[in-house]
């Protein structure tokens, strides 16, 4: 399974947020975005319960991360 975690943090901590979400197993892309959010996250992990621990457990645990929007993804396509 998939998600995507939209996250706001504090100002001027984005790169060091960055590299704790970097950290993570489960975490497999870290971006720096410019709009409504700050950083988005793409974490992949073998169910929804094991997603739901990581951002639960390890994502929000960071700080500097004010808050999250996580979206589970239905359905993909890569090239």
């Amino acid at each position: 399974m998939e998600a995507v975690v939209f996250l706001n943090v504090d100002i001027g901590s984005e790169d060091r947020v960055m590299e704790q979400l970097a950290a993570i197993p489960e975490v497999k892309a870290v971006y720096f975005v410019y709009g409504p959010y700050d950083l988005v996250v793409k974490i992949e992990a073998p169910d929804i319960e094991k997603i739901r621990a990581v951002v639960r457990e390890k994502v929000r645990k960071i700080d500097g991360i004010r808050s999250t929007t996580t979206l589970i993804v239905a359905k993909s396509h890569a090239k």
